[in-house]
């Protein structure tokens, strides 16, 4: 498991503010946590896919479409 902080996740997305949240963290899909706030994790083998866990809030400021 890999962990990123809040403020390292808002840089990648600012430096590339035409990808995804996805895209930025290569995962599959990334599920809203309602008590992370300052951390994402990144978790590599869920049911074969890397997936991560962010803050509700940050995957709301990125949702695209």
């Amino acid at each position: 498991m890999t962990r990123l902080s809040r403020a390292a996740v808002e840089q990648m997305m600012n430096a590339s503010p035409d990808t995804t949240l996805e895209a930025a963290l290569e995962v599959f899909e990334v599920f809203a946590s309602g008590s992370l706030t300052d951390e994402v994790y990144i978790l590599d083998d869920v049911g074969g896919k890397r997936i991560a866990i962010a803050p509700t809030a940050l995957k709301e400021k990125y949702r695209r479409g």
